[in-house]
């Protein structure tokens, strides 16, 4: 039961850092194209952009933390786990790249209609 809770805190910690690197990526990228950016354009690109790499970033991350466990040297435990982390995030986005633009260009929360 111990390792369910620990896999379980381990799974929110990376969706939550996931996404708010996606989302402030995405707000760092767009804000200039909105005259303010309100509370709802920031939940809209949570649910549009970020939970999208989120979710399967997180989900790559986690079985490979698994085998990662397995590094004797904590420091290189560390480096490791953050070069895993950073190296699937940028694949999740290649990957999702076109839903991203195409949805970014149909869809900018940071322009009003």
């Amino acid at each position: 039961m111990k390792n369910m809770s620990t896999l379980l805190i381990k799974f929110l910690i990376v969706l939550l850092l996931a996404t708010t690197i996606v989302t402030l990526y995405f707000v760092y990228s767009f804000g200039a194209l909105a005259d303010k950016i309100t509370f709802a354009a920031i939940l809209q690109t949570i649910k549009q952009f970020g939970l999208v790499i989120g979710i399967p970033t997180t989900i790559l991350f986690v079985p490979a933390d698994f085998l990662i466990t397995k590094i004797q040297g904590v420091w290189l435990l560390y480096i490791v786990r953050c070069m895993v982390f950073f190296g699937i995030l940028s694949l999740v986005s290649l990957v999702l790249s076109f839903y991203l633009v195409s949805n970014a260009l149909l869809n900018n929360p940071f322009v009003l209609l």
